[in-house]
Parts: C-alpha cells; sequence; structure tokens
C-alpha cells in the first residue's frame, strides 16, 4: 500500500474488523461535508491501491457525494465497477444512473437492469431508468442483444409496445423474465398462443413448461401456473408439465390445486408422477379428493401408506381394498390392522386369530392379540408374558404396553405392567421404554405421574442398559409438552445420575413453548453444574444439540457450554462442543472472547473450520495468530488446512492480512513435500486475494513445473482485474498456448468489446487449439466488426477444427443472411467434422423464416454421403422434434428408411414419427403401405423402439390417429397379427382398444394369442391402456358365447383383469371362472384351475373365517375345489 494512503487512514485500522472499518469510512463521508481536509483524503484514497479504493467507496453512504463511485466505474477491478454502481442505484439520481448505465460493460448493464428491477417497493420508482436506457439502446448497432434482454423489465405499456415483434424471437431466458416483471402480460400472451397453436406444437411446450415451473416456484405466482395449467387443457397434454416425480413441483407445493386439476383432466396420467409423493400427499387431500383419486388410480393405495391417511380417509381406504392387502393366508399386515378404526381393528384381530397360519407364529399371534379390548387381550397374553422365552416375553409386553393407547383407561393397567416387570433384562426393558414413547404424550393424566416416577426410578435403580436409558429419556422428552415440571425433574435426575439425554426436543405447543423452556431452565440448570464439575462434554453436547432450537430460551445451557473452552483438561471434547454451539445465534461478545482463548494456545481446536470462517467472515482483527503462527504441527498443519478451505470474501482483509497469507501460500508451493493438489489449490487462493502483486502468479506461471505453471496460467484467466492478460498473451506463441487461450476467455469478460476485439485479433494463429478458441471467442463479442472479420476468416484455407469453431461463432449471428449461406456450404462439405458444426444449431427465439432456413440446411444434413453426419441430424431431429408443415425432410427421410445401416433406419423411422406422427398421418401411412410389400423392411423398421413414441396415456393422445391407421394398414398382412397385437395395447385405451381386440380373434395366431392374455391379466395399470371403470364385462361375455376357443381363452383374461385393484372374487365372478374350469378346451379349461381366488367380498367369506381360514382360499395351481 502506498505511504500516503496508508498514513491518511487511522493508526489503529490494522486492529479493527472490515465491519469497523467500513463504520469508519461511513463516518469520515459525512465528515467531509464539512471537512476539506477530510474530502481531499477521500480523494486521495479513491485514486490509491485497490483497498483504498474500496474503502473509499464507502464513504459515499456518509457523504452522500456519488464523485468517487463515478470514478471507480473505470476501476480495472470488476468487483470495484460492481459496487460503484451498486451504490449509484441507491443514492444517485436517475440522470446519473442513466449515464453509470452507459458506462459499464454488458455484464453489468444486465445484473443493473435486474437490481433496478428487483428495487423494494419504495425505490421501484427507478424503473423510468430502464425506459431510458431502452430509448439510448434502439438503433444502436451491436446493442441489439442487450435491448432485447432489457425489454422485460420496462413498464407494461412499453413491453406492449414490442411484444408482437419479439414474441416469435424470445428465448426462455426472455420469457422467464417477463414472467417474473410481468406475470399478468404472459399468461395473456400465452393464452394467446395456445389458441393460435396446434396441437402437438412441441416449441410452445417447452415453453409453457419453463414458464410454468418458474411460476409454480414461488408462492406470490402459483396461482398464474395453476391457471395456464387449466387454460391450457385439452390442447396441451397434462404430463407436459412437471406435475409429479421425477419433477413434483406442483404436487409438492399445491397438493389440492394439483389433485383438482387431476381429476378435472380427461388425461390418465401415469401413477408414476406419484413416486415418493404419495405419504405426504394424503393427508392433504379432503376426504372427496381421496376417495375420487383413489377411485381413479386404485394402485396408488398401497399398504405401507395406509398409516399415512388421514383418521377419515382410513375406513373408506379399508373398505375399497381391504381383500388386495391380505397375502396368500389371508393375513393383513399388522402395521394396518392397527391403525383401524375401533370396530374393524378389533374385527381383524378376532379373524386372525381363527387363522391356523397363526398357530405356528407366536410372535405374529402376539401382536393380533394386542389389537383386542384390554381384558380379553389380558387374557390371553398371560401364557405369553410368563414365557421362559424371552423374546416371546420382550414382544408380549412390548406390544401389550404399546397396545394402552387404543383406551386411555388403560394406561395404568400398561404402567402397573412396567413397574411388575421392573426387573426384566435390559433388552426386554429397551422394548417396553420403546413401546411407552408410543403411546401419544397426551393420553397421560395427573394421575399417572405417580406411577411415572416409579418407572424411571426403577430403571435408574435397576442399572437399566444405556439404549433403554436413551428411549426412556426420549419418552420424558416428548411428555415435556404436557408435563413440564415433571418431565424437567425426571430427565434432571436421568442426566444428573446416569448422563444420558434425549436425541432432539420437539415441543409440541400444548403448554407454551415459552413456559415449558422456562421450567427446563428452572429444573435442569443444576444438572448442568454437575456435568460441567464430572467435565462430561459429551452430555453437555448432547443437550445442546437436544435443545438447539430453543437455545435462547436457556442461556444457562450456552453459557456452560461456553465455560467448556476454558477448562484445559477438556481439550478433546472442544471440537465436538464447537460443532454443536457453532449454529447458534451468539453476540458479538461471544467470539470475541473465545476465539483468543482458542487461539492464544498451541490448541488443536483453532484449526476448526468454524472458527476460521467465523475470523474470516466477521473477525479479521483476529487472524494474526493464523497469518504468523508460532505452532509446531500438528496444530499448525490443521490451521493452515481450514485457511486454504477459504473461497472468496479477501476484500474484507487488509492488504497486510492478505500479503501474510501470499507468502504463506509461495513458502507451500516452494516446499517439495507438500503434494500437487494442495499446491494447486493454494495457487487458486493466491488468485483471490485482491491486493497481492500478480507478479507473484506471472512468476508460477513461468515454473518448470508443469501442474504449477497451468494453474497459475488459469488463475490469471480468473483475476478480478484484466492485469493477467499481458502474460496470457505472451504464453500464446509458446507452448503455454493451450491452456492460456482457454484462460483468456474469463480475462476478456469485462473488457469493452473494441479493446478485446483488437487483443484477439493479434493472437498469433499458429497452433489449431489457439486458433480456433480465438475465432470462438471473437464470436462471442457480438459485435458488427467481429462478424466481419468472421467472414472474411472463412474464406481462408482453415484447419477442420478451425472451421467448425468458426461455424460455432456464427451462432451469434443467426439473424444474418450471410451467416445460412456459409452454414448451407459447411453442410455440404465432404468432411464430416466440419458438417457436424451445424447439426445443432438452436431453434429457440428463430423467426419463422429463420426456421424454414433451418429445416432446408438439415435437408442438406440428411443428404450428406457420410453415414456419421446423417445419423448425427437423425439423432437431433428426435431429441428436438421441429414442426415441418410443408413435410420438407419426408422424401429424404424415406429414403433413410432403406439405408443398409440398421441404426440409420432406426433413427430415420423415430424422426419421422417426431417430426409428422402428429400432425401428417398420411406420410405415416405411405411409409406402411410401402412397408407391408417389403416383408425384410417391415421387420427393420416395424419391429425396433420407434414404437416407445405411441403410448395409450392421454398425453400420447395425439398419436392414437397414426396407431389407428397403422392398424388398418397391417391388417391387410397375414403376417402381421402379432405386431398388431402389440400395438393395440401400446397405443391404445380400452374403450378403442376392445373393438380391435374382437376384430383380431379370427387371426389370433398361437403366439399373438399369448401375448394378448399376457397383456390382459397383467398389469395393464401401469401400461396405461387399463384403467378404473373400465367395462371388460361386457367384452367377456361377447367373447364367451364365442365358438373360437381363442375367443374364450381371452374372455377367461378379461375376467382376471375384470377383477380389478381390490383383489375381490365375488361369488358370481367365481361361478363365472368355474365355467371356464368345465370348458371342453383345453386351452380355456387349463388356464382357468391355473386362477388364484384370493377372497370375496360376501358372506361365505365370513362363514369361512368362522371356520378357521379367513375365508380367503387359494385354489391350487391345476386343481382343487370351491369351498
Amino acid at each position: 500500500m502506498e505511504p500516503q494512503a496508508i498514513s491518511s487512514l487511522p493508526p489503529h485500522y490494522e486492529s479493527l474488523t472490515h465491519s469497523q472499518r467500513v463504520q469508519h469510512m461511513v463516518q469520515l463521508g459525512r465528515d467531509s461535508k464539512t471537512s476539506l481536509a477530510t474530502a481531499l483524503l477521500i480523494s486521495n484514497l479513491s485514486r490509491g491501491p485497490l483497498y483504498t479504493q474500496l474503502l473509499s467507496l464507502k464513504t459515499c453512504h456518509g457523504s452522500r457525494d456519488l464523485a468517487v463511485a463515478k470514478h471507480l466505474l473505470s476501476a480495472a477491478s470488476h468487483v470495484l465497477r460492481k459496487q460503484a454502481i451498486h451504490v449509484i442505484v441507491a443514492l444517485g439520481t436517475d440522470d446519473e444512473l442513466l449515464e453509470a448505465l452507459k458506462a459499464v460493460p454488458a455484464t453489468l448493464q444486465r445484473s443493473t437492469v435486474r437490481r433496478i428491477r428487483n428495487l423494494k417497493s419504495a425505490r421501484r420508482g427507478r424503473q423510468g431508468v430502464i425506459e431510458r436506457f431502452l430509448r439510448f439502446l434502439e438503433g444502436r448497432k451491436g446493442e441489439e442483444k442487450i435491448w432485447r434482454y432489457a425489454v422485460p423489465f420496462a413498464s407494461r405499456a412499453r413491453v406492449e409496445s414490442h411484444l408482437p415483434d419479439l414474441v416469435d424471437h424470445l428465448s426462455l431466458l426472455d420469457w422467464s423474465h417477463l414472467a417474473k416483471c410481468h406475470p399478468a402480460l404472459a399468461q395473456q400472451t400465452l393464452y394467446r398462443l395456445i389458441e393460435e397453436s396446434e396441437e402437438g406444437d412441441v416449441l410452445l411446450q417447452r415453453t409453457l413448461r419453463h414458464v410454468f415451473t418458474q411460476w409454480i416456484s414461488h408462492d406470490a405466482m402459483a396461482d398464474f401456473a395453476l391457471a395456464l395449467v387449466r387454460k391450457s387443457m385439452p390442447k396441451i397434454p397434462l404430463a407436459v408439465f412437471p406435475i409429479g416425480w421425477p419433477e413434483p413441483l406442483l404436487l409438492k407445493r399445491r397438493p389440492r390445486q394439483a389433485v383438482d386439476i387431476i381429476l378435472g383432466a380427461a388425461d390418465d396420467l401415469s401413477t408414476d408422477i406419484f413416486t415418493f409423493q404419495t405419504g405426504r400427499l394424503w393427508r392433504k387431500l379432503s376426504l372427496e379428493q381421496f376417495l375420487a383419486l383413489t377411485k381413479r388410480y386404485p394402485s396408488l393405495l398401497e399398504g405401507p401408506l395406509f398409516p399415512a391417511l388421514t383418521t377419515e380417509q382410513k375406513l373408506p381406504a379399508y373398505e375399497l381394498i381391504r381383500v388386495a392387502w391380505r397375502d396368500e393366508n389371508g393375513v393383513l399386515e399388522w402395521d394396518i390392522a392397527e391403525h383401524l378404526p375401533t370396530k374393524e381393528r378389533i374385527a381383524e384381530a378376532r379373524r386372525h386369530l381363527n387363522l391356523k397360519w397363526l398357530d405356528t407364529n407366536p410372535n405374529r399371534r402376539i401382536r393380533y392379540i394386542s389389537l383386542l379390548p384390554w381384558d380379553e387381550a389380558i387374557e390371553l397374553q398371560n401364557p405369553y408374558l410368563r414365557s421362559s422365552d424371552a423374546d416371546i416375553r420382550s414382544e408380549a409386553l412390548s406390544r401389550q404396553i404399546k397396545a394402552a393407547r387404543f383406551d386411555g383407561e388403560r394406561i395404568e393397567d400398561a404402567l402397573n405392567l412396567v413397574i411388575r416387570h421392573k426387573n426384566e433384562p435390559g433388552t426386554i426393558q429397551r422394548e417396553f421404554f420403546g413401546a411407552l414413547k408410543d403411546i401419544p404424550a397426551a393420553r397421560f393424566t395427573e394421575g399417572h405421574l405417580g406411577l411415572l416416577t416409579q418407572v424411571v426410578r426403577n430403571a435408574l435403580d435397576a442399572a437399566a442398559a444405556t439404549i433403554a436409558l436413551y428411549l426412556l429419556v426420549e419418552f420424558l422428552a416428548g411428555v415435556l409438552s404436557v408435563h413440564p415440571r415433571w418431565a424437567s425433574r425426571q430427565m434432571a435426575l436421568v442426566v444428573k445420575e446416569r448422563g444420558v439425554v434425549p436425541r432432539r426436543v420437539r415441543l409440541s405447543g400444548v403448554v407454551p413453548i415459552k413456559e415449558v423452556m422456562s421450567i427446563v431452565q428452572e429444573e435442569m440448570s443444576p444438572a448442568l453444574e454437575s456435568l460441567l464439575r464430572k467435565q462430561d462434554a459429551a452430555a453437555l453436547t448432547a443437550l445442546a444439540r437436544s435443545f438447539e432450537e430453543y437455545v435462547d430460551y436457556w442461556p444457562e445451557l450456552l453459557s456452560t457450554c461456553t465455560k467448556t473452552f476454558e477448562i484445559p483438561e477438556m481439550d478433546r471434547s472442544h471440537e465436538m462442543m464447537m460443532g454443536a454451539i457453532y449454529k447458534f445465534q451468539h453476540p458479538a461478545s461471544f467470539w470475541t472472547h473465545v476465539i483468543p482463548i482458542l487461539t492464544k494456545e498451541n490448541k488443536d481446536i483453532a484449526g476448526s473450520r468454524h472458527i476460521v470462517r467465523k475470523i474470516h467472515h466477521r473477525y479479521q482483527n483476529l487472524l494474526a495468530p493464523y497469518l504468523h503462527p508460532i505452532d509446531a504441527p500438528p496444530s499448525y498443519t490443521r490451521k493452515r488446512d481450514a485457511l486454504n478451505e477459504l473461497r472468496g470474501g479477501f476484500w474484507r482483509w487488509t492488504p497486510g492480512q492478505q500479503e501474510a497469507l501470499a507468502q504463506i501460500i509461495l513458502k507451500d508451493i516452494a516446499d517439495e513435500d507438500v503434494t500437487s493438489d494442495k499446491k494447486v489449490s493454494y495457487i487458486w487462493q493466491l488468485g483471490l486475494l485482491p491486493s497481492v502483486d500478480i507478479n507473484h502468479l506471472i512468476a508460477l506461471a513461468k515454473d518448470e513445473r508443469p501442474i504449477v505453471q497451468e494453474t497459475a496460467l488459469k488463475t490469471l484467466g480468473r483475476l478480478d482485474s484484466s492485469g493477467g492478460i499481458p502474460t496470457l498473451i505472451d504464453a500464446l506463441g509458446d507452448d503455454r498456448g493451450r491452456i492460456a487461450i482457454y484462460a483468456l476467455r474469463s480475462a476478456l469478460r469485462d473488457l469493452p468489446k473494441p479493446k478485446a476485439f483488437e487483443i484477439l485479433k493479434a493472437v498469433p494463429s499458429t497452433k489449431v487449439t489457439v486458433a480456433k478458441e480465438t475465432v470462438r471467442l471473437i464470436g462471442d463479442l457480438e459485435a458488427e466488426e467481429a462478424f466481419q472479420w468472421l467472414l472474411e476468416a472463412e474464406k481462408t484455407n482453415l484447419h477442420a477444427s478451425v472451421r467448425k469453431a468458426l461455424l460455432r461463432a456464427l451462432w451469434n449471428y443467426l439473424d444474418r443472411d450471410e451467416t445460412w449461406a456459409i452454414f448451407t456450404q459447411a453442410a455440404g462439405d465432404p468432411e464430416s467434422e466440419v458438417a457436424k458444426g451445424v447439426i445443432c444449431i438452436p431453434v429457440d427465439g428463430l423467426s419463422l423464416p429463420t426456421r424454414q432456413k433451418h429445416l432446408s440446411l438439415l435437408l442438406t444434413l440428411l443428404s450428406h454421403p457420410a453415414p456419421a453426419v446423417r445419423l448425427e441430424t437423425l439423432q437431433r431431429l428426435n431429441s428436438m422434434p421441429l414442426s415441418d408443415p410443408e413435410a420438407m425432410l419426408s422424401p429424404r427421410l424415406f429414403q433413410l428408411v432403406r439405408s443398409a445401416y440398421q441404426d440409420e433406419v432406426s433413427c430415420a423411422v423415430r424422426a419421422l414419427f417426431s417430426t409428422y406422427a402428429r400432425t401428417q398421418t398420411p406420410l405415416i401411412v405411405q411409409l406402411y403401405e410401402e412397408l407391408i410389400a417389403d416383408r425384410e423392411l417391415l421387420i427393420r423398421v416395424h419391429d425396433v423402439p420407434q414404437i416407445s413414441q405411441i403410448s395409450p396415456r392421454d398425453e400420447a393422445r395425439l398419436l392414437r390417429p397414426v396407431t389407428r391407421a397403422i392398424l388398418g394398414v397391417l391388417e391387410r398382412d397375414r403376417l402381421s397379427v402379432k405386431r398388431r397385437v402389440r400395438l393395440m395395447f401400446g397405443g391404445l385405451p380400452w374403450d378403442e382398444l376392445r373393438g380391435y381386440l374382437v376384430g383380431v380373434v379370427p387371426d389370433l395366431t398361437p403366439d399373438a394369442l399369448v401375448f394378448a392374455c399376457g397383456e390382459v391379466e397383467g398389469e395393464g395399470w401401469s401400461a396405461g391402456w387399463k384403467r378404473e371403470g373400465d367395462d371388460f364385462e361386457g367384452t367377456e361375455r361377447l367373447l364367451r358365447c364365442s365358438a373360437d376357443e381363442r375367443a374364450r381363452r381371452l374372455a377367461l383374461s378379461l375376467l382376471v383383469a375384470g377383477v380389478g385393484a381390490n383383489g375381490v372374487w365375488t361369488r358370481e365372478k367365481r361361478e363365472r371362472l368355474q365355467g371356464y374350469r368345465g370348458d371342453e378346451s383345453v386351452l380355456v379349461a387349463e388356464a382357468a384351475w391355473e386362477v388364484e381366488v384370493r377372497g370375496v367380498d360376501d358372506g361365505e367369506g365370513e362363514e369361512g373365517e368362522r371356520d378357521g381360514d379367513g375365508g380367503d382360499k387359494k385354489t391350487k395351481k391345476g386343481g382343487g375345489d370351491f369351498e
């Protein structure tokens, strides 16, 4: 730092924190209003080194004089320029802000426009500056992109005036800004686009999804997102929007509205969208929504999710699907049965106790006994409670104690049961303490506290296992919200005597939290002193973590934890304690007291990342022990490693502190014992020190060690200023050029375009890597002179890689005719790598005429002689489908269907479907007309995964016309029966499928019949063609009466499919199944005897249950009789 600048600052500034130095500068600014000497001092500071310039900028907040800020707009440092314009945004007039916007680079223009638009309401009037800035940019060459970027941030009137001309050119980023700044206008525009669009408009769907995602992610905009989805239906498939998994935005943020939309839509969605959401979703729905959703998507209702349902949802759910939840032995899982309403729970318990299967499973039998009324259960449990088998006794005790939650009047009996078994081993005590914890705390009354006190005392006197005590203290933590005085005393007793604390305390608010914590503090604070005397750091740490949400109400806990840092004998626990209390809100005096204690001696805790980060961000005056260490390893090593983890924010450090760290870094880089990975990390950190001499990095960039040299070059490109550019340019001429050219990209980002262009023009192009990256950088300037340079460069004899880079650089100039002429020439280049350079041109924001040029370009690429070029072009058409209303690409795609390369054939067929299947069905029909005349080609084309685009789900409903058309063509081919059947199930819902299924029976081959029966009986719910409410019975009756055994075999499959997700076989269905078992056809009868019958839903089932087998008889495969 220059002597004049340093001496002008207070002599004690090195001992201040950054915050204190800023406060001092603000006060200097206030003083400058009346003191000429102070004003001169500030002027000197603003012309000094980076650090003094940064401090001088803070004086503007005191003086309200923006001379310093305006001066620093042209500073070499990006941080200084950014902070200077932030000051002008906050303090300047509209005229001053406009002039500042004109002066800064494009990156700062963009961020400042956003900052102005996001100002709080009190300063929202600054938006007029954006209007004036737009008028300044209009018509200026080279400023079109920043103008277009800024338009969405302007007033609604201005945006509306420009929107008709811009709407076809808006990128997804532009839509994001419009949706945020003017949601109503964005909504209105999207509504119009939806109304004017054709079904299957992929680009519009992409835009809708993007805007919806932005809106639904913010609560204030969620209503716009919901309205957009409703408006889009039915033209836009509901699956276009991220409703559920893998992006469960709507279901997560607005579950009730999401379910209303799903139920109101004609589309039937895949149940996969509910993945990982179902358990949380059910409890948020009304009973009406729950019933409607489970009726439409019955497979959602799974047994493991039953406990997550609300009380009013459980009974309807149980009645709907209770039989399907039973296993082959008629057993309903205990986890489901215990959550049933009282009447149903007792009935299920009694039904299960009559099942012979439980006679050999005592542990399972014990569980179902516990579901009975208490007296009845105790009578049946007594043999198990007295069993000599510890496992059985443990199971009986825990289940019966837990059963007290069904009847609050029996809690006293449960507690007496615990007391009577006080001498049980620790493993059994662990189980019944866990059972006590499962009883809702609110069920325990004042009358139970005496027995509970005895339970706690017995546990402490019996030297119970530690894990049992943990469960006991967890139980006490649960009772804390209901009986705080009693629970606090008992918890203090356990902590004092055994040092066991709960893992995490969650107060429910039954008693106000403040009142509970007041009692906790009164009762448990003496236990803290006891733990401190014992130096039991583990228990203190556990307590801090247990009450971390409520530590503000218990200051003694925090102060006791802090005292551990002053006890030398507790050094080993300091790290653990710091990890526990670091996250708490502490007064400034806490850290200024604790940090010197931890750093004044050679303590290992001084290297804790928690301590170092706190010093780095808030207490820079305490850095001395780290920058001037006198420690010996290992303490110093920890401090050094913690310092190395710091990334950014070094502008808070004084130049002296930064230089001290730089010297440590340089010493470690020179140390041969330091690993290469650490040296790389040190060099990156050296580049983050803004006040350190850049010559250190320049020297390292010439180091003989390759890894040091390469890292230093990359770091020079990431400096806050452009000081590394000369070194990088020098490096371009030698072996370092391949690294330097990539580093140069970052270094040039904030330079004015003319200056950056002059630098890049002078870059030597002798090396291919340097030349191609230079071309890309020039293209990214998006300036007229850059474009003209690219046009001239294209006329020269370029290396193929450089030419490909030039094509990529021209992506920034897609509105120029010269660009498309070059693209067309490149598409026909015999060098495949050059041609590939124009395949993935983005279409986002292109006008309609430009999209036509793009289609012509793709047609040229599809005719390229190199198969690799054609294949990559086809893959691009598949991954990003385009609109081709005039079918420009179709003739060439038809030719590629006959390619000698199977990969090309498959991709060509997929491209045809992606491009034309939704809107131009005759083209697909024409394809299949040609295919059935060529058997080998049909196999190559149809029997590939191109059919995966077709689906019976409603999101693919636009493909149903083409599916029907293909079926019509295949019907004329006698060797395509199985293909027809596959396509029926793969592309049509049941209401359309059934007609085709009946019609195909006379043509069914054995293979086709097996496939059809498998599809009907299988998981059609997940395939999408089978839906709740589908009428299989009518089609079954029609086929059952047929003389064709194939029809009757299909009818049997439809009977099985008609059982539905609830798995219930009624008496009438069982009688129909019996008829199939007696069919004269072996094909039908044998399959009928293999059908498993899992349950009934009428009176005969209950009789069977009383007979001892639960009524859920299952026929043996291959034979057997009904009961």
